[in-house]
Formats: C-alpha cells, structure tokens, sequence
C-alpha cells in the first residue's frame, strides 16, 4: 500500500506543474491576442492578472508617478536667418571667376530666406523673444528698428548712410573697399560692418557680409539696427522709394510686432487703441471720415514725419484684440533723407 500512495502522490504533483503549464500557456496566449487587438495596435493596455499564489486575490496594481515635461520656452525661428547668413562665403567659388552673372543661385537662397523671415511674422504673430523683433525702448521718444538687409552698392560709390566705399573687384578677384578711409580686402561671406550716425538723432549699426562682387557692383546682406531719438511723429508726406539705390536717401523695411494697450498709441504713428466694440478694435487718430474699426486681419497704416529729415511708412494687420491689448505685426520702412 505505500508503494500505491507514493505513486499517486508522485502523479498528482505531475499532473499539478503540467496543469500550471498549460495555464501559463493559456495565459500567455491571451496577452498576445489583447496586445495585437485592432484597437490596441500601439501594443501598450491592461492585460488580465494573475491570482496570487499565496492569497488566490487579484494583485493591487500601483500608479506609476507620471513625469511632467517642463515648458520649453519658445525659441525665436528667426535665429536660422542669422546662422545661415555667414555661410554665403562658399559663393566665392563662382564669384571669383564668373563674376555676378552666375550667383543668381545664392540671391535666390537669400531672397527665400527674407521671404521666409516674412512669413514666419504671419504665422506666428505672438512671438515675443525673436532677436529679429526688437523691443521698444519705454520712453515714447525713442524708437528702434531692427530686421534683415540686403544692399547693393557701385563700383565708386559708398553704401548709402555708411562711409564705406566700394573700388572695384582686383586683379586678386577680392572686392577692394575703403572704410574709414582705410583700404580692406574683401571675399565672399567676409564682415562688412559699420556703425554710426547717418543723420542727426538716428545711430545705425549693420551687421553684414558680402554676398557676391564684380568689376560693376557689389551686393551685401545680414541686420541692420536702426536707433531714432527725439521722436514727435506728424502724420502726412514721404519720400517716394527710388527703384534703385539713392545716395540721397537711406531706405530699410523691417519687420515690426507690436502689442498696444489700450489707450496707447502703435509706435511711432498717432494711431491710439481705443478698444474693443461689436465692429471690431476700434481706433483712435485716424483721418477724418475714416472708419476707426478693424477685423482680425484687416489692415493698419501711416505715414509721416517722425523728427525732422526721418520719415516712417508702416503698413501692419491686426492679429488679435480684446478689451486690453491689440496686436498687430507687419513691416515698417524707415527713410533717411541725409541730401540735401
């Protein structure tokens, strides 16, 4: 009879771990169909538990801690204008031999990236810290431009508002400039800065590199910061903008964003923010016989003197307003009148 019940205890444990084998099997086989269901094709979801051995209950299922991402803060798109601008120097490769008439490739490039730089504006109007974007000074006095340039200039002539004079392209295929009376030799992507005071209550400082060169002209591109002081803008005339360059008048467009509260005026106009009405934000300043009400997206401008021989032409969209603020982004074009 021992042998009898030795035998039977040996089969029952057999049968019991094959019994667990094929539970483990059965189990495994279920988490594999939940995991590749048609609704769970991620493979993440909540698969059945086993019973513990020790109290035949379900197990307590934790809650893992969930980790929360910090705020980035918004980077200024921007700054790829910026970084790609010093790489212009590789076009010195074609510009040494076959002078302006094949950099047609490199103008395109610069061309897009100011296009680029414009519509990023649009896009993202409520960007505040783009190195593009300069703040205004908080005296109503004072008033700062700041944006992308691109300037061309003859053989003979200076850049417009700057001292710098451009010779012509040497026997050395280099571009022989004269700052500060000094002489410079220059190649694609090399610095051509200045900075000074074109006329009375205005400092400017480019920041620019040579694009392209030949015997006839040569071209330039980067930023330019424009520093107006003694501010008291009259609405009224302005310089036409010449089709080509003009020794008698500086002229840059540069983007602008501003964010008017309200009762204050948009920079550099006579134009106040007077609120928000069931027509639309409401302004004040305005011509009279000139509806004062602007939808999202309608455009502002004005034109005037901001200090004698400065003259502002702003044309912006309006891109939010409430009963505090109006915003409104778009470009400015400051001209320098230094003739005459």
């Amino acid at each position: 009879m021992k042998p009898d019940l030795e035998n039977r205890s040996y089969t029952a444990r057999a049968e019991h771990k094959l019994g667990d084998s094929v539970l483990s099997t059965s189990y495994d086989l279920g988490k594999w169909a939940l995991l590749n269901q048609v609704m769970n094709r991620s493979r993440v979801g909540i698969l059945p538990a086993r019973n513990k051995e020790e109290t035949g209950k379900m197990p307590v299922l934790r809650k893992m801690p969930v980790l929360r991402k910090m705020p980035v803060p918004p980077r200024c798109p921007f700054y790829k204008t910026l970084k790609i601008i010093p790489l212009f120097s590789n076009a010195g490769k074609c510009t040494q031999d076959n002078g302006l008439s094949t950099q047609n490739s490199a103008l395109s490039l610069l061309k897009r990236l100011l296009i680029a730089t414009a519509v990023l504006l649009a896009v993202v109007p409520t960007t505040t810290s783009c190195s593009l974007l300069e703040r205004q000074p908080r005296s109503n006095s004072t008033l700062v431009y700041k944006g992308p340039v691109r300037q061309e200039v003859k053989a003979g002539s200076l850049i417009p508002g700057t001292d710098i004079r451009y010779i012509s392209r040497t026997e050395d295929k280099t571009a022989e400039v004269l700052i500060n009376g000094q002489r410079a030799f220059k190649r694609s992507g090399d610095s051509l800065d200045w900075t000074g005071s074109p006329l009375r209550g205005v400092e400017m400082r480019l920041n620019q590199r040579v694009l392209v060169y030949s015997d006839e002209r040569l071209q330039a591109g980067g930023t330019v910061r424009l520093t107006v002081d003694g501010v008291s803008s009259q609405p009224g005339w302005v310089p036409q903008v010449p089709a080509q360059t003009n020794p008698s008048l500086v002229v840059y467009k540069v983007p602008v964003l501003y964010r008017v509260k309200q009762g204050e005026t948009i920079p550099g106009t006579t134009l106040s923010y007077t609120g928000k009405t069931d027509k639309g934000a409401q302004l004040g300043g305005l011509p009279t016989g000139e509806s004062p009400y602007r939808q999202g997206g309608d455009s502002i401008s004005w034109r005037g003197e901001l200090r004698p021989r400065v003259y502002l032409d702003l044309v912006v969209r309006t891109t939010l307003y409430n009963e505090d603020r109006l915003n409104v982004t778009g470009f400015a074009t400051v001209i320098l009148a230094i003739g005459g």
